[in-house]
């Protein structure tokens, strides 16, 4: 049994918690129990979070079940597009500094981390790494797939539709009625985005019990999910299994390889090597994606890169058909939460409808959803969801047109100002030089009638549910003076997502002198974002905060 870190070591030492957590109506005997550390992020601005306090009453009660003394916390949580401004892509990080503050100042013996959204999950998986105690993630269900007129729709919907209605190929009382429709219940937005993205890959790795990625939000399933977590947690923690024997190089490998085959979000190109960087793993997550994207077919076709929904997905057979799937391509060996390998876990899996979980010899693609490409403006890398670009835009020769503000891009496109066969570039997104997001452009130019020949460029985030050309997390960034600077309205750019490269018409000379040159700076505010932005660094390596990246 695994020694208790709430135990203190004299007399002195313990007589001020023992007072103090009589207080709160604990006994002797509980104070001898190990503390369960439930860190949930409910709160009641976030359709992805307001459903979780009775999931971690659940989880509670599970731990009280299994001998353990659960302490609930309520974490940070900002929704993409409810949250918005440079505050998104940070609020990740300080959700793992507030869980390594409870964690460790509160002496938890073990954790439950409970979440939804885009930036949440990937924060528990972090902070599961950094912590390295008995640890299960409980992820928050997903959303139901809202219909309009019989048809499917969703929170992709919403940003395609805006230019659509401005362009008058819509009616405001449409637009109206998909605003009412998309979004029906809690839980996380019920397309490939980056929640449900992240969910597939942490229960991949091995950190949330099976089954819990196709949970519904709207289920009794989830419940008992959360409460089996309670208890579970307390057996990691009687056999000393730590989040560190779980999140491993072969479990990490394996998760990237099940993103191509569903297609997953690009923003997992971001939040998968934070969480191997705070394991302290030495794998190259970058290389892994370019390998697994030429390996790895595509097998999901879930909105946006389909017709199919999470629920479609769930009553196929759901994570462990799919990885069935993949058996001969995966590590099977890797330990999960539940005691069990991979192995273990999917030797009964059935795919129940191949037509929504494709068999390896019909694949929808024979190539992942995400590719890596290089170039001279993008010597570390920018990443495009294959899965999401119409064949006619896979090849693309065009001239250049440069913005630094996501509103400025967005102006230039409903004033008509973008001409086809364009690469716009919006830069001064990434970490350093933002943080922000590209989508809300992206997404309008998709809507347009120039989303079939233009394509968007960002060294910042985008959605995963961003759909047509948009290649994002162009490394090094504007911010970090990398040679994306370089770009001028009227350059000639030219990509080839098969041919895996991305590049600028101009000579090595010519870059280097536009370098020189660049004198637009970043901006370093007061408070945590001005922390953050000194401490932040490059997104391709997680964009994770560290004093390592600070310079004196």
């Amino acid at each position: 049994m695994t020694e208790l870190r709430s135990q203190f070591k004299t007399y002195e030492g313990l007589s001020a918690p023992r007072s103090l957590l009589h207080g709160i109506g604990l006994t002797d005997e509980d104070l001898a129990k190990p503390r369960v550390g439930v860190v949930n992020t409910w709160s009641d601005i976030n359709p992805g979070h307001i459903h979780l306090l009775p999931v971690a009453e659940a989880v509670c009660k599970g731990v009280r079940e299994a001998g353990g003394v659960p302490f609930n916390f309520n974490g940070m949580n900002l929704c993409d597009c409810i949250g918005s401004g440079s505050y998104v892509m940070p609020s990740r990080d300080l959700l793992v500094n507030e869980i390594e503050m409870y964690a460790e100042a509160n002496k938890m013996d073990a954790l439950v981390l409970i979440g939804t959204c885009d930036k949440v999950v990937p924060a528990l998986l972090m902070a599961a790494g950094r912590l390295d105690l008995p640890t299960i993630i409980v992820t928050g269900g997903y959303m139901n797939t809202g219909k309009l007129n019989g048809e499917n729709v969703d929170f992709i919907d919403i940003g395609i539709n805006l230019t659509k209605l401005r362009e008058g190929k819509i009616t405001q009382e449409y637009m109206d009625q998909l605003i009412d429709a998309a979004c029906p219940a809690p839980g996380a937005c019920g397309m490939m985005g980056t929640a449900n993205s992240m969910s597939f890959m942490v229960e991949t790795i091995g950190m949330s019990l099976p089954g819990n990625t196709t949970t519904s939000a709207r289920s009794g399933k989830l419940l008992e999910v959360a409460r089996e977590a309670g208890r579970q947690v307390m057996e990691l923690w009687r056999k000393g299994i730590t989040a560190r024997q779980i999140i491993t190089d072969a479990s990490v490998t394996n998760a990237i390889k099940v993103c191509m085959a569903i297609g997953g979000s690009s923003n997992t190109v971001i939040h998968i090597p934070a969480a191997a960087t705070e394991a302290e793993l030495g794998i190259d997550c970058s290389e892994i994606y370019a390998q697994a994207s030429q390996e790895i077919p595509l097998l999901v076709g879930i909105r946006p890169n389909g017709p199919h929904t999470m629920r479609d997905f769930d009553e196929a057979g759901g994570l462990h058909a799919l990885l069935a799937e993949l058996r001969d391509q995966l590590d099977l060996s890797c330990l999960c939460v539940n005691g069990k390998t991979l192995g273990e876990n999917i030797a009964q899996a059935e795919n129940r409808n191949p037509e929504v979980i494709r068999h390896r010899d019909q694949p929808l693609d024979t190539e992942g959803g995400l590719v890596l490409v290089k170039g001279n403006i993008a010597p570390e890398g920018a990443f495009i969801k294959k899965s999401a670009v119409p064949g006619e835009l896979w090849r693309f020769r065009g001239k250049a047109r440069v913005f630094y503000t996501v509103m400025s891009a967005i102006e230039a496109l409903e004033n008509d100002e973008i001409e086809p066969h364009t690469a716009v570039f919006v830069l001064m997104q990434g970490p350093k030089g933002g943080p922000g997001s590209a989508y809300q452009f992206a997404t309008r130019l998709k809507g347009s009638a120039l989303g079939a020949t233009c394509c968007t460029i960002t060294d910042g985030r985008l959605s995963g549910a961003a759909a047509g050309a948009c290649f994002g997390y162009l490394s090094p960034e504007a911010g970090l003076r990398g040679p994306v600077v370089a770009v001028r309205d009227g350059d000639i750019v030219e990509y080839d997502i098969e041919k895996r490269y991305l590049r600028v018409e101009l000579s090595d000379e010519e870059i280097s002198r536009r370098i020189r040159e660049f004198d637009l700076k970043v901006d370093m505010p007061k408070g945590f974002m001005g922390i953050y932005k000194q401490t932040v660094g490059s997104i391709l390596k997680g964009a994770v905060m560290s004093a390592e990246n600070v310079t004196l």
